[in-house]
């Protein structure tokens, strides 16, 4: 197997792996936490486990001022999407997030980034067409106000996705490890305070899970996935981890939908996602395909 071949399959795998989130913010293990307090809790405990999985990588730890807005950015992110996913829908909240890219775009206009060009234009265009349908639908069919709170985290959650990956292109050459354990240990001390004393301590079964939840979805899918981008395209890897909003409502399903909070994806996000969807295929790989192929 070349190199490159390892490194698509190697996304894949990260793509899969991240797209347990909603397996374990689905999961009845913690139903014993309050609703109030479960986001915030799942996403401390999370980033303590995240931490302690990189910890081993660091190497050549340094300083750099993107660092700050990184670091706030990924913490709100990781807040907002975990509670979005506990209260709401995980199919909404993913595809919601995966609107991140556009708001790129949108940064390069205000001068914060790279110019958007022309595939970023169409992008943009097809994710605000799927926020919208997703959001209206959400207002006027779904529960209101009690499901429309969720679906603004989401959103903030993206904004936040891209506030992250703005700053990260400002630190290249840093090791990714260090990157991560920035971001987690950031995200520690912010939280902490609304966890430690506040909230339910977990307790046997759950330590596990938790576990799971830091290592197996969130820092080791992220070593693997800054590893392999370094042997492919980052068009063609942005592409492949298309796989992982795909699959997150097919975890949920096949491990929940027998319990009585599983929740069906509704119409509208099927078709707000399709948008949403399309216009990332545009953006990374048909526009790409197309003005390749021009004499």
């Amino acid at each position: 197997m070349t190199s490159r071949n390892r490194a698509r399959w190697l996304i894949v795998l990260a793509a899969l792996l991240w797209s347990t989130s909603g397996f374990f913010a689905k999961a009845p293990w913690f139903d014993d936490w309050p609703m109030e307090t479960r986001g915030v809790a799942l996403t401390f405990w999370r980033a303590v486990f995240a931490a302690l999985t990189v910890l081993p990588f660091v190497r050549r730890p340094t300083f750099r001022f993107a660092m700050i807005p990184m670091s706030l950015c990924f913490t709100a992110m990781v807040y907002s999407f975990i509670v979005a996913m506990v209260a709401g829908s995980e199919t909404t909240t993913i595809w919601l997030q995966y609107v991140g890219p556009a708001w790129v775009a949108v940064g390069g206009l205000l001068g914060l980034g790279d110019r958007p060009t022309q595939r970023d234009a169409v992008m943009l265009g097809l994710s605000v067409a799927g926020i919208l349908v997703i959001v209206s639908m959400e207002f006027t069919v779904g529960g209101g106000s009690a499901s429309s709170w969720p679906v603004g985290l989401a959103l903030f959650s993206g904004l936040m996705y891209a506030g992250v990956m703005l700053s990260i292109r400002k630190l290249r050459g840093v090791n990714v490890a260090w990157i991560g354990m920035v971001n987690h240990v950031v995200c520690i001390v912010l939280l902490a305070p609304m966890v430690i004393g506040q909230t339910v301590v977990p307790h046997g079964f759950q330590w596990i899970a938790l576990f799971a939840l830091g290592a197996v979805q969130l820092a080791i899918p992220y070593m693997l996935f800054a590893w392999a981008v370094r042997e492919i395209d980052s068009n063609e890897a942005s592409l492949i981890t298309l796989l992982e909003p795909m699959v997150v409502p097919l975890w949920t399903f096949l491990a929940w939908r027998n319990h009585t909070s599983y929740r069906y994806p509704d119409w509208w996000v099927v078709i707000g996602a399709g948008l949403i969807a399309v216009g990332f295929i545009w953006r990374y790989q048909i526009a790409k395909r197309t003005m390749t192929q021009k004499p």
